[in-house]
């Protein structure tokens, strides 16, 4: 049987726009770089500072323009990867698990407690209640949650 090892999956391929780079690299360093460029003349002609003397300053504005083209956490884009983080970082969305035989009603609560007064389900319901374990799922009799 013939057969050819392909090295790269087809679906991970990105076109390369200049050289080795990406448009997603391509516009990232350009970022980075016009945001250092205009850093530099902020603080040259603004603030009357040497840019020469804070080189550490103009390289952390333009950190993040490099993390978004280079970095890939989890193996996503970082475009991608940034709000799922910050959805799970500041959201509850955490789903519990609640038994369907208690939202039918059928079991009661494990405290044992009912937050309700009087008699919310019909007749066999209540019945479905008082039965345990598997003698609850008897389709002969009609006894068969849907």
């Amino acid at each position: 049987m013939l057969s050819v090892a392909v090295h790269k999956d087809i679906a991970e391929y990105q076109p390369k726009v200049v050289g080795k780079l990406t448009t997603r690299t391509l516009v990232s360093v350009v970022g980075a770089l016009g945001c250092s460029v205009l850093s530099a003349l902020y603080m040259y002609f603004v603030l009357g500072i040497n840019p020469g003397d804070n080189m550490i300053l103009i390289y952390a504005v333009s950190l993040p323009f490099w993390c978004c083209g280079f970095v890939r956490p989890k193996g996503m884009p970082f475009e991608k990867f940034v709000p799922l983080w910050l959805r799970a970082q500041f959201e509850n969305d955490r789903i519990f698990y609640v038994p369907s035989m208690e939202l039918a009603g059928l079991v009661g609560t494990p405290g044992g407690t009912s937050k309700k007064k009087g008699k919310v389900y019909g007749r066999f319901y209540r019945k479905q209640q008082s039965l345990r374990g598997i003698e609850s799922y008897s389709p002969r009799a009609g006894r068969v949650i849907t």
